[in-house]
């Protein structure tokens, strides 16, 4: 080596971390700190895994991997790395992903699913369903392409996994997407779910046998109507028919349990249930007539219950001197030619006479009685304890049914008063007790006397008889 060499070696070799170099000044001594330096190392790795776009592809990236240490001989954990082999995955996330895979696999076709309550960290999707279709999604937007990265060269997978019988094995099990897009159900939009968060639907077959609140005999016509109509979809008759479809009319009082009859029977017949609410509808016929068209191709394509909620926005009936309320009269009339499914309302009294002949069953729903409330007390704690629900005290309230029972309430009323008195014993750091649902129901029920005072007295029963809506 040369003198300058040496000089610099011997230099480096001085300066190690925290030997302290003097330098000198003119004017006076500086003493300084030498800190290492971290030196970088950069290998480029050949990458593939797995895509989806309707089907199965190929996709192959490079991908660099840089190491910064002090000291070339310097032990990293492999855990620690961008970029992990296969065979130092930690059983856990390993196991993860092959379900991962298998999930992915099997949501290659159209399939139901819920996202899980017990994984989901989002309460606002948790419990929600999706229906996960990819072919129906891309023919819907033909103009919308998924995301593709410019670094990838995807290309046609040479394994067939979209006609397999079997999930494939590893490794390319490991492979697939951490996400597809699904259509929600409740919010009528397609969105982006995660694989690891969803399962399939476990059907609630108690809901409308055990929870509605409906006597035995109108029970049992709805279940044999929709036993009758299932078998007749699985029937080897595949000519289009509009004189096949089931159309029911639930009519009456608000919070008397006709939305309940319509998610009961989604779960009986194990269907999705695609729920309309009327009154968001738009109200230019052609608007709604193209809207409607959409939810009854996509209910008939995924075998859904379409609930079209508040009907009698559409339903009302025609006069000479509404022309547009007139046209989408007419356009609703046509759907349910080929539509079947279930409406709900609450003012039948103003229907179009044309509609009788479209309806098969019609069932009125009472304002409920005092032993129907009881039940719908004993069914939201009795659900509520099965979620162990640890901010109730359950002991307490049963005791108090009967005492319930008498406050004039329709469902979603008896609802409302439990997440209120919920929240108000959390502000009070106390379990929920009878004491606090009997506070909420005593302020919310000054409103109600407020309005019958307004009214002469007359409750909204009465002033509905009156004006002939029901």
């Amino acid at each position: 080596m040369s003198d300058t060499e040496e000089d610099l070696q011997a230099v480096s070799a001085k300066a190690s971390p925290s030997t302290p170099p003097i330098k000198d000044s003119p004017f006076y001594w500086n003493t300084e700190i030498a800190r290492s330096r971290r030196k970088k190392w950069g290998w480029t790795i050949s990458v593939w895994s797995i895509v989806f776009d309707g089907q199965f592809s190929d996709s192959n990236q490079e991908v660099k991997l840089t190491l910064e240490t002090y000291h070339t001989d310097e032990e990293i954990k492999i855990g620690t790395l961008e970029i992990v082999p296969i065979r130092f995955l930690e059983p856990s996330i390993k196991a993860r992903l092959i379900n991962r895979g298998h999930t992915f696999w099997r949501c290659r076709e159209k399939r139901l699913v819920t996202y899980s309550t017990a994984t989901s960290d989002d309460s606002n999707v948790a419990g929600q369903r999706f229906m996960v279709d990819y072919q129906t999604y891309k023919k819907l937007h033909p103009d919308s392409q998924r995301p593709v990265d410019n670094n990838r060269n995807v290309k046609e997978t040479g394994q067939n996994f979209h006609r397999s019988a079997n999930p494939p094995d590893e490794p390319a099990s490991l492979l697939f997407p951490s996400q597809t897009v699904g259509f929600n159900l409740r919010r009528k939009a397609w969105e982006d779910i995660k694989i690891d968060l969803i399962e399939d639907v476990q059907w609630n077959k108690d809901a409308f046998s055990q929870h509605l609140v409906a006597d035995d005999d109108t029970k049992e016509l709805i279940e044999a109507l929709v036993t009758s109509q299932l078998a007749l979809e699985n029937s080897t008759d595949v000519i289009e028919n509009k004189e096949k479809g089931l159309i029911m009319l639930l009519h009456g009082s608000p919070g008397t349990g006709k939305t309940f009859t319509a998610e009961g029977v989604a779960e009986m017949a194990e269907k999705p249930l695609y729920p309309v609410t009327c009154g968001d509808l738009a109200t230019k016929p052609e608007n709604v007539e193209k809207y409607l068209e959409s939810v009854f191709h996509l209910g008939r394509l995924w075998g859904c219950v379409v609930l079209l909620d508040e009907a009698e926005v559409f339903l009302e009936q025609r006069q000479l001197v509404d022309l547009e309320r007139n046209a989408l009269v007419s356009v609703f009339l046509r759907a349910l030619e080929y539509y079947d499914g279930i409406l709900t309302s609450n003012r039948v009294g103003t229907f179009d006479e044309a509609f009788k002949s479209r309806i098969q069953l019609a069932i009125h729903y009472e304002p409920l009685k005092k032993a129907q409330r009881k039940q719908v007390w004993k069914n939201s704690f009795n659900r509520l304890e099965r979620l162990e629900e640890g901010n109730i005290d359950f002991e307490d309230i049963r005791t108090y049914y009967d005492d319930l029972s008498i406050f004039k309430m329709d469902g979603r009323q008896i609802r409302n008063s439990i997440t209120t008195a919920r929240q108000l014993a959390q502000f009070k750091g106390k379990k929920m007790t009878y004491s606090h649902l009997k506070h909420a129901i005593k302020v919310s029920g000054k409103f109600d006397e407020y309005l019958a005072n307004l009214r002469n007295g007359l409750g909204d029963e009465e002033i509905a008889k009156e004006e002939g809506m029901r």
